[in-house]
Order: C-alpha cells, then structure tokens, then sequence
C-alpha cells in the first residue's frame, strides 16, 4: 500500500512458504447449527487462528469458510519462513486445544483442524482488474499444499518434502509417508510433525483417545476402476 507501484496489476516470481488450514467435518456442524450462533462460533475461531498467524509475521491471503490460507515469505523473503511457517501451525493447534476447552464448557461440539505447509515457487501479486483486485498468490506450491492438507485428519500438521528439508535440522517429524494424488505423477512426501527447537521450542499438545463404543463388522463391496472404466466384478 505504501508503495507507488502498489496498485498496479502485475506480480513477480517468488519463493515463500504456504499454511493452509482447515476444520475437519465443518460442513456437516455447520448444517445442525443455528445460523448466527455458528458464524459467532467460526468468528472466535478464525480470530483466534489470524492472531497466530500475524504473530509468526505471516500474511492472510484468503479466507474461505472454515480455511485460511497464509503465506511467509511476502512481501519480503525471509530464510526463516518455513521456520516460522512450521512453529505457527504448532501454536495454532496447541491454540485450538485451549479453544475447545471454552467450547465444550459452553455446550458446543469440540473443533479439528488439520494444515498443511508447503514451500515452493509462486507469482504475487495483484491479480484481478481495476474494478476488482487482489494481492494474492498463485502457482503449483498452492495447490501443492492444498493437497497436503488434505490428507490430514484432525490435530494434524503435514509438511511438504520442500519444507521438511529446509527445517529438517530443527524440526521432529515421524516417518515420512507418500499418497498418490490425481494429477501429480509421482508420489506427494509428507512429514508429520511433533515438535520445533530453538527458538521457537514448541512441542504438538497429545490429545487423549476416547476408547469407547462397541467393535462392529460391516460387510462392503468395492468394484475396481481402471482407465475411468469401471470393473463389472465386485471385490
């Protein structure tokens, strides 16, 4: 905003480090709750989140519903981004811990989040026209780390291959795992991770498994899809 340039369209090529988090199963909470009560609800969850984020000097590109989308790395490049990228999504979810409690004490359902981070490549800048503009970014990073997180489950921070091996010195991660996802050829490597060193010194809060309920058998039948062509025969 400052700069003269500023409200000009146009980007340039960057590396930053991209957060995307997202509340697991919101869409289905959001359908069993008043409206006004589940916007004040997502509110107090999204200010909490934004704190956080602007606190680890990262930028809110987007919020879209229950997710939000935060990039380190602009409008100035660090060589602490991911570092701060990875201690941020830690204080989110140990945040997110703290914000059930209040949640559950008020009668409402406890939330998950899962996030994905990945570092990559990306054009900012102001995308749009002069009737409607954005500082946003875009490039393949994005959507590399949208499907990162999507294979989270709840309590989850999954870090891309990109980022693990810039943070790979001050971070614990378990054993790295590999999905297949569509459109990407080869196998996406993530790294979950548990806690980040010096100097942030931030450890992923255990969350307690409820072992309840009773052990149930549910017969199923899948059909093998090859080349979009699905298999007459029933597994």
């Amino acid at each position: 905003l400052e700069s003269p340039e500023g409200h000009k369209i146009g980007g340039q090529r960057k590396t930053v480090t991209i957060l995307i988090s997202d509340i697991r199963g919101f869409t289905s909470l959001s359908e069993t709750m008043d409206p006004e009560i589940m916007v004040r609800f997502l509110n107090r969850y999204l200010e909490q989140m934004s704190k956080i984020i602007l606190k680890y000097d990262g930028i809110i590109d987007e919020i879209q519903g229950d997710s939000i989308l935060a990039v380190f790395g602009v409008p100035d490049k660090n060589e602490t981004d991911p570092f701060r990228a990875t201690a941020c999504a830690i204080a989110m979810q140990n945040a997110l811990d703290d914000l059930n409690n209040d949640f559950i004490r008020e009668g409402h359902p406890p939330l998950e989040m899962g996030i994905g981070i990945n570092t990559g490549s990306v054009v900012v800048g102001n995308i749009g026209s002069e009737v409607r503009m954005k500082y946003a970014v875009v490039g393949s990073a994005v959507n590399t780390a949208a499907r990162i997180e999507s294979n989270t489950v709840g309590g989850q921070i999954l870090l891309g291959e990109s980022t693990y091996n810039l943070v790979k010195e001050t971070v614990t991660c378990d054993a790295p795992q590999a999905f297949m996802m569509k459109g990407i050829k080869r196998p996406l490597v993530t790294y979950t991770v548990k806690r980040i060193g010096h100097p942030y010194n931030l450890e992923l809060k255990l969350r307690e498994t409820l072992e309840t309920g009773v052990h149930m058998n549910l017969p199923f039948r899948c059909w093998k899809v090859e080349h979009k062509k699905v298999d007459d025969n029933a597994v």
